[in-house]
């Protein structure tokens, strides 16, 4: 299963449910919560670390619970990879020829990162 796979077929209710587990443990935030996922299933949860959750939050505050906050970001992200499927795509497949498996869900997190530095 991949973020990159067709809407659908993402299951949200279940990501809901497993990143609200994570609401209660103390000084556990969306940042560590999915580093810890992340490697789990690298191709569906992206790492939501404070340059990522800044590239993909709105001015307004978001409300729900926070499985229903972390959901929204990766929805967002989810649209993110989207509109760059094809370039992501691409650059996976030449990334592979040299022998680097890497997801697309990794790729954009590179390219968050890379554009957040360089600010």
């Amino acid at each position: 299963m991949s973020l990159a796979d067709a809407p659908r077929s993402i299951p949200w209710a279940p990501l809901t449910q497993l990143f609200d587990a994570f609401a209660g443990i103390r000084g556990v935030g969306f940042s560590k919560m999915t580093k810890a996922l992340h490697p789990k299933r690298p191709a569906l949860i992206p790492m939501l670390d404070s340059y990522v959750q800044a590239y993909l939050e709105d001015d307004e505050p978001s409300s729900g619970s926070f499985g229903e906050r972390a959901v929204e970001l990766v929805r967002e992200y989810k649209r993110d990879l989207d509109r760059n499927r094809a370039a992501l795509r691409g650059l996976r497949r030449e990334l592979a020829r040299c022998g680097h498996r890497v997801t697309e869900v990794r790729l954009l997190d590179l390219l968050i990162w890379s554009v957040s530095a360089a600010q």
